[in-house]
């Protein structure tokens, strides 16, 4: 039985409208490796602009080594 004080909680808290007090969403949680469409978007960016910088500072890199060796004329 409910004493007066949690009588009167239940019913304030019954009383609230949805958008007072809305309700918790459903969560779920992601291990690792099961990232959505965005996630393998992300990577792919990633992967892109990693092999493009590589390149540039391999080809920077080669050309450096290439006059530095060359020997004189």
């Amino acid at each position: 039985m409910l004493n007066h004080s949690q009588h009167t909680m239940a019913f304030a808290f019954a009383k609230k409208s949805p958008r007072q007090r809305p309700e918790e969403k459903e969560r779920y949680y992601l291990l690792p490796g099961q990232g959505g469409s965005s996630y393998r978007r992300k990577q792919r960016y990633i992967i892109k602009w990693s092999l493009i910088v590589g390149l540039l500072v391999s080809i920077i890199f080669a050309v450096a080594v290439y006059y530095t060796q060359r020997g004189p004329r």
